[in-house]
């Protein structure tokens, strides 16, 4: 009976020994297959944000204002635009 409880034992520390790496090296490759999905949602979202901003710039005039105006600091043929500036600056 001990000859059988040995050699069970052995073989449990064999395969152990043998399978921890691949088990290890799984859960590693779990953890960034995990991480790249992630990955590929933001991708995901940010690039359906600028696929919108795109069709604005190409068809919303409202917008495009609204960007010369912010972005590039454009105003309007005899408009006047006043800057405000904080002391704190």
């Amino acid at each position: 009976m001990k000859v059988t409880v040995g050699k069970t034992l052995f073989l449990l520390v064999l395969l152990a020994v043998v399978l921890f790496p691949t088990y290890s090296r799984v859960q590693k490759l779990k953890a960034k297959d995990k991480a790249f999905l992630e990955r590929v949602e933001r991708l995901k979202i940010e690039n359906e944000r600028l696929t919108q901003e795109n069709r604005m710039l190409r068809d919303d005039p409202v917008y495009i204002e609204e960007v010369a105006r912010e972005k590039l600091k454009v105003a309007r043929e005899n408009e006047i635009v006043f800057r405000v500036i904080n002391e704190d600056e």
